[in-house]
């Protein structure tokens, strides 16, 4: 893990050193303390602060900002879509019960730094279940968690609805069951 003083005074710099938090590493470990939760605004990543909850899109996204704005672009926003299931997720056993599925693919955002990828969602240490599971990793700027990273989820799930014909849902009932799957993990 790669480690730095925020000295920068530019906006998320500012807002993490008004809560006493003066160094990249303690940020990382202050954002992985925070609830999982949506924010109400997806493009601004400074309500992770306010509204003290983030998703891995806009917590990862603020700290890649606040990497940037400190003058280290090697650390790298990542959006990775891996196979969702009750393996990487306890609280989905027994969501794909009866369903022609056993997995979704989801996608979701991480740092990668020197090739090592990082995960501070939370603390549970979830990502090492994610690794093996992932089919596809893409490096993003910040300002693509909101648009961007939804359109390659949704790429990414009509083509697997289009390989596994015997699934017969559409791209919008599959995003639905998804949707539900978030809410599960979210309680």
């Amino acid at each position: 893990m790669i480690d730095f003083n925020l000295t920068s005074s530019e906006t998320y710099s500012t807002a993490f050193q008004e809560r006493g938090i003066d160094s990249f590493s303690e940020a990382c470990s202050f954002i992985a303390q925070l609830p999982y939760g949506r924010n109400a605004n997806r493009e601004d990543f400074r309500l992770v602060l306010s509204e003290g909850k983030g998703t891995c899109s806009s917590k990862h996204a603020l700290l890649a900002s606040l990497a940037l704005e400190n003058g280290h672009p090697e650390i790298e926003l990542i959006a990775g879509i891996f196979l969702m299931n009750g393996e990487t997720h306890s609280k989905l056993d027994g969501f794909f019960d009866g369903k022609t599925y056993t997995n979704i693919p989801e996608c979701h955002c991480y740092l990668r730094i020197r090739g090592e990828r990082f995960d501070f969602t939370d603390t549970s240490g979830r990502l090492k279940k994610i690794i093996p599971k992932l089919v596809r990793e893409q490096r993003i700027d910040p300002n693509q968690v909101s648009d961007w990273k939804i359109m390659i989820h949704k790429d990414y799930l009509q083509r697997w609805l289009t390989r596994n014909p015997a699934i017969q849902l559409t791209l919008d009932e599959i995003w639905k069951d998804r949707e539900e799957a978030i809410a599960l993990l979210s309680e």
